[in-house]
């Protein structure tokens, strides 16, 4: 087999392979680094630390973390600022204000909660009153 007499597609089909190859042949000697190392009685030292990522939360940051239970005071800060607003009601957005909480968890308690709310009634675009 000499080179001049391949066609390109045989060309790259072999080059293709002896890339392989050289893949195998160095997982191969790795694997015989590790054998050599296990019959000489020093295993391969394992390796340590974390895998790449995220980094570690340093400890003081896990320390001052607070859980909140937010769904609970949430309800009752609603339902405390339906009251005082009467018949008239309130805005999602002067909601949001006040108890300083993103308006799209306001609309999402409205729709999920605040339909289990007796009483709740929607009075106009974004507008709720408790009466």
């Amino acid at each position: 087999m000499s080179l001049s007499t391949l066609s390109s597609a045989q060309l790259a089909q072999l080059i293709g392979l002896v890339k392989k190859r050289g893949v195998l042949q160095a997982k191969l000697d790795k694997v015989d680094a590790a054998l050599n190392a296990l019959e000489s009685g020093s295993s391969v030292p394992k390796r340590r630390g974390r895998k790449p990522g995220r980094p570690a939360l340093p400890k003081l940051a896990l320390k001052g973390r607070k859980v909140r239970k937010r769904s609970k005071r949430l309800k009752e800060s609603i339902l405390k600022l339906l009251k005082s607003a009467g018949s008239s009601g309130i805005t999602v957005k002067e909601l949001s204000a006040k108890l300083k909480v993103k308006p799209g968890n306001i609309f999402s308690w409205f729709y999920t909660t605040g339909k289990k709310v007796s009483g709740l009634k929607k009075v106009g675009e974004a507008k709720y009153a408790l009466s």
